[in-house]
């Protein structure tokens, strides 16, 4: 046999056992692990080897998923030193809204005692994405329907917007009413000015009557201060009433559905937006609602909180901070394209708040800041819609939201007036 062919077969043989050992070893891990088993109704397409986190950790891998009977038994492989203790709850879980999927533990009680190795578990099987959307989907049909066929939400809503109707109608009256003063005084005010233009240039050249007049050089230093310091008032007064018509106000309502919780919650604020500047200021109210009503079991949302933030603002951006639904906090709002035609519509978010959260909450401990993050598409000038991740380090809940924006020219025209009052 020649070399050659010798050396032929010892590369084909030397491939296939390494292929064949890399095949057998490709599960093999050199971590040591112990075995526990879970009982799932539906896994709802969890992979094999997907992570395995307690508390945001990652503590193993899933080893093995099978069907016993009428049940699914995934076989959790978790690190030895990492103990987990009888009552642990068990999910599967994802890690954003379209993430990759895994298995999510919340410790149990210690006093119940340790899991042993392969001890089985039984799961919280929470409802797959799909049906989640379609439970969301029927929530938001019913939502619009309630608005259309005058039902409870849309009464509150009508009551609410004819309250507004009726602000802007009396502050409307106001502006209307000072419209005229308004105009005629920036007429009078241009006319001044330029009088008193033309009374300098005749004193500084004396020329004309009073040009004529004023020949003790004391009198006209006087009466040239005097006019300077008038022409500095004037023209502090014209920059004053400019900027009644550059103030810019907006009514701004958010709407959030928890389909897991089957929870819905209102914020509405007022963002005023000064002449000067990329600043602006908001004010109202996070979460809406009666504190003494009874809430739900997963319902961790407290009611009435105050939102007032000092922001600053750019065509791609905009950041916020201040008191965010009742705790400080900042806020950030991107658009990566905005000087895209279509993808310009789109906006990602991130909240982050209430950094030494420590309470109760409707039977729950929250001890870990509030951190939501999301995307919003402005479907008109108007109305946008929205999917957020909300409270992602405790609860992790799936929003969607849908945000009602607009102009109030009265009431910029009354903050405009506002500012020739300081």
């Amino acid at each position: 046999m020649k070399p050659e062919t010798k050396l032929g077969i010892f590369t084909v043989l030397g491939l296939s056992v390494l292929g064949l050992s890399l095949y057998i070893l490709g599960g093999f891990s050199i971590t040591r692990s112990y075995d526990v088993n879970v009982r799932f109704a539906d896994v709802s397409g969890l992979p094999s080897k997907a992570a395995v986190k307690l508390a945001g950790v990652e503590v193993g891998k899933v080893k093995a998923i099978k069907i016993e009977g009428d049940q699914v038994i995934v076989v959790m492989g978790i690190h030895d030193g990492v103990t987990l203790y009888k009552g642990a709850q068990v999910s599967v879980a994802m890690t954003g809204i379209i993430g990759t999927k895994y298995v999510k533990i919340v410790q149990g009680n210690a006093a119940l005692g340790r899991l042993k190795p392969g001890e089985y578990v039984s799961s919280f099987n929470a409802k797959p994405m799909d049906e989640q959307i379609a439970d969301t989907m029927n929530s938001v049909r019913e939502l619009v329907d309630s608005v259309n066929q005058q039902g409870q939400f849309g009464a509150q809503l009508n009551d609410a917007m004819r309250d507004i109707r009726q602000l802007s109608a009396n502050v409307n009256q106001l502006v209307m009413t000072m419209r005229p003063y308004v105009t005629s005084s920036m007429k009078n005010l241009e006319q001044i000015t330029d009088k008193l233009n033309a009374i300098m240039d005749s004193i500084t050249n004396e020329e004309g009557v009073l040009g004529a007049l004023i020949k003790d050089e004391q009198m006209k230093q006087e009466v040239k201060e005097s006019v300077s310091e008038l022409k500095t008032t004037m023209s502090e007064v014209q920059s004053f009433v400019g900027k009644m018509s550059r103030f810019r106000v907006y009514w701004d309502y958010d709407f959030f559905y928890s389909p897991s919780a089957k929870v819905a919650s209102s914020d509405l604020a007022l963002e005023i937006f000064p002449s000067s500047g990329y600043t602006y200021y908001r004010a109202g109210i996070a979460n809406i609602g009666n504190k003494d009503d009874t809430l739900k079991d997963k319902d961790y949302v407290e009611r009435n909180k105050l939102d007032l933030r000092f922001g600053l603002y750019n065509r791609w951006a905009n950041v916020s901070a201040g008191m965010i639904r009742g705790a400080g906090g900042v806020a950030l709002e991107v658009k990566p394209f905005y000087d895209h035609e279509f993808l310009q519509r789109f906006t990602a978010g991130v909240e982050f708040s209430d950094w030494g959260r420590d309470r109760t909450i409707n039977k729950r401990h929250f001890d870990k800041p509030n951190l939501s993050y999301g995307v919003d598409y402005r479907v008109s000038k108007y109305f946008s819609v929205g999917a957020w991740m909300r409270d992602t380090l405790e609860v992790n809940e799936f929003n969607l939201k849908a945000n009602i924006s607009f102009n109030d020219q009265d009431i910029s025209s009354f903050f405009g007036l506002a500012t020739m009052a300081r």
